[in-house]
């Protein structure tokens, strides 16, 4: 697990880069970190939520299966990269983004549930112990059911689309009213 910082420290640090003191591998040496690359994040976090950004607080925010799926679209449809997409919807964790869609990439929709961590419960692992006997699926049977799924992904990212963008669009009338 990696090292936690202080909100004093990263604070420190940030404005001292921002004030043209030190370079990122300056701060890197001097404050002894084992790379630049911790204070590029914190200072996009500075950057893009203001001082709270560099609160461990922030990072703690649990996103749906939905709003996972319209983020990876609209990262995919405007060829941004995943701190350009962070930026965009307000994430702190830019790797995170990339977790997300590693696990689409890997299990499917599926793949971007909330997943508990740590142990599975007991009740789960003997769910998975208990045989079904359903017969095996025909071959036309199989591309069938997956085209559905694939429509069917494609159906609740293109709702958790318009929803989202519903919602910006109120949030931009509401700060943006008509003279």
């Amino acid at each position: 697990m990696g090292k936690h910082y202080k909100y004093e420290i990263k604070y420190k640090i940030v404005q001292e880069y921002l004030q043209g003191e030190l370079s990122y591998k300056r701060s890197a040496e001097k404050y002894n970190l084992s790379n630049e690359s911790l204070i590029k994040i914190w200072v996009n976090q500075y950057l893009e939520f203001g001082p709270e950004g560099l609160d461990k607080k922030l990072q703690k925010k649990v996103y749906s299966r939905d709003f996972k799926v319209s983020v990876l679209r609209f990262r995919q449809e405007n060829k941004l990269s995943y701190r350009e997409t962070a930026n965009h919807f307000k994430i702190s964790n830019s790797a995170m983004l990339a977790a997300w869609q590693r696990n689409f990439d890997e299990e499917g929709i599926l793949g971007l549930d909330n997943k508990q961590r740590g142990r599975p419960s007991k009740m789960k692992r003997k769910q998975s112990s208990i045989k079904r006997n359903d017969s095996p699926l025909k071959e036309s049977e199989r591309e069938e059911l997956e085209r559905l799924r694939n429509e069917n992904e494609m159906l609740k990212a293109g709702i958790a689309y318009q929803k989202k963008l519903q919602s910006l669009t109120q949030r931009y009338a509401t700060k943006h009213p008509k003279k």
